[in-house]
């Protein structure tokens, strides 16, 4: 075999070391935020979420330090897959109000079909670590502000101008939206995209409303 064979099957190797690992981190970061949302943080063992993938002793801190270390890469995760899922619906390129309503859409159908896990992580788990809890709500500002830049725009708003009435709609929504999980039953007679589109109209209207007046 000649020297380039050889660091081409290097490289194929370390690739697919690298996709496991990938593979393997996300598997954890996904049962890690259930198990922290279902039970709390402090109530979940780091070795207990290593243990749902078999993975005990030193193969679990291959991959994480600490619970600590995890949650953090947890909340940065979802909150990165949750903001590029928003983002490409503003950048869309609908009018602002539209691309406010499907936004609102967008926000319950993670929270009550793909990512479950969100509300409790970023609106209701204590975490005793202020590091911890000062990221959380940089991650939820952050979000906000896609929410807030839309707003902005629907009301032909400058950055430096504030939101006053439009600020208590925001968090009129912001608060619909948090608790949607509390009274939510997946055996109701509406599905998740009816509750979705439902909930998108009923929020934009605050602010169409606003508009009008």
């Amino acid at each position: 075999m000649t020297e380039g064979a050889r660091e081409l099957m290097t490289d194929i190797q370390l690739s697919r070391q690298q996709r496991k690992r990938a593979e393997k981190i996300s598997q954890l970061e996904h049962v890690a935020a259930r198990m922290f949302a279902e039970r709390g943080f402090e109530a979940v063992g780091f070795e207990d979420i290593g243990a749902t993938l078999d993975l005990r002793g030193p193969s679990l801190y291959h991959y994480f330090s600490s619970k600590e270390e995890l949650f953090l890469a947890c909340i940065r995760q979802s909150a990165k897959e949750v903001a590029n899922r928003l983002h490409a619906i503003c950048e869309a390129g609908a009018e602002p109000m539209e691309t406010l309503r499907a936004l609102f859409e967008e926000q319950v159908i993670i929270e009550l079909r793909d990512y479950p896990e969100y509300v409790p992580l970023f609106f209701k788990l204590y975490v005793p670590s202020s590091e911890i809890r000062m990221e959380i709500l940089s991650l939820r500002r952050a979000q906000a502000e896609i929410f807030e830049n839309t707003v902005r725009s629907a009301f032909g708003l400058a950055p430096h101008q504030r939101l006053i009435h439009q600020r208590v709609a925001l968090e009129v929504a912001f608060g619909a939206l948090a608790y949607l999980p509390e009274w939510y039953r997946p055996d109701g007679e509406l599905s998740v995209d009816e509750i979705a589109k439902t909930m998108g109209e009923s929020l934009v209207a605050q602010f169409i409303k606003l508009r009008c007046s």
